[in-house]
């Protein structure tokens, strides 16, 4: 790879790249561009980041479907184990393809109809979406307090997930509303918790321990964050015996774990 990298300063000049967006300009040895390469090739090929962005789909590098969160906050989750898991989430796609895959049950609460048709006829009987239409342009006071006030009529679950519609206010009032149906020793997750700091001081002065999950997502171009909130009777199952694991990208190397 070398022999390209050393010209690639030249063919990116040629080419008229522009300094803002270019790794090929930096300031760096051959060898250094080298390695920048290989990192980027974690994402690109091992987390599927040029097939999300190439598909616009929150996919991996299988083409299988993956929640809309930050890449570390992903991995962690696929590290647990769910199965015997109930799951609410204000919001609905491909983190309902994914969850649908790992736990006992799935419900969304939908806003949008058109999103709520497509996919409703992509998932399994573990799911139920539930649509409550909201137009996020005009504010309506009604609807927003019919959408966050859904879960009124559910049960309760050992997972939520907060996302869905981001109008003021409203995640932070679905979060307080949800609340009150999470099990004890249940996991709440906020994604683009980063744009919600009040919501998740709320959390955090309820006694919830909040885990912080900074990095790049599917399709986007710009890190975000999503939290994990739990409290001290949360539990974590490991999906295998040699939980942590290896990280996605990572060296293989000497283990202690034995059979």
């Amino acid at each position: 790879m070398l022999r390209y990298v050393r010209n690639a300063p030249l063919i990116a000049s040629k080419l008229k790249v522009t300094h803002k967006y270019s790794l090929l300009l930096d300031e760096a040895t051959p060898e250094q561009l080298d390695k920048s390469l290989l990192a980027w090739r974690i994402f690109k090929r091992e987390h599927g980041y040029l097939r999300s962005l190439v598909e616009n789909r929150c996919v991996d590098a299988q083409g299988n479907p993956i929640p809309w969160y930050t890449y570390p906050a992903i991995e962690q989750l696929s590290s647990w184990d769910f199965q015997d898991s109930d799951v609410l989430e204000y919001g609905s796609g491909s983190s309902t393809l994914w969850w649908m895959e790992r736990v006992k049950s799935v419900t969304s609460i939908e806003n949008s109809t058109e999103w709520h048709e497509y996919v409703s006829k992509r998932v399994n009987e573990k799911c139920q979406v539930l649509l409550s239409p909201v137009d996020t342009d005009n504010d309506d006071e009604k609807q927003i307090a019919d959408y966050v006030g859904a879960v009124s009529r559910l049960g309760t679950f050992d997972v939520i997930i907060v996302d869905g519609v981001n109008n003021p206010g409203v995640r932070m009032e679905c979060a307080r509303k949800a609340l009150n149906h999470l099990n004890p020793g249940g996991l709440f997750i906020i994604d683009n918790s980063d744009w919600l700091p009040n919501t998740c001081r709320m959390m955090r002065d309820l006694g919830f321990i909040e885990i912080d999950f900074k990095g790049l997502g599917p399709m986007n171009v710009h890190a975000e964050s999503t939290s994990l909130f739990f409290k001290a009777d949360f539990t974590i199952k490991p999906r295998n015996n040699d939980h942590p694991g290896y990280a996605i990208g990572g060296l293989h190397m000497y283990s202690d774990y034995t059979s």
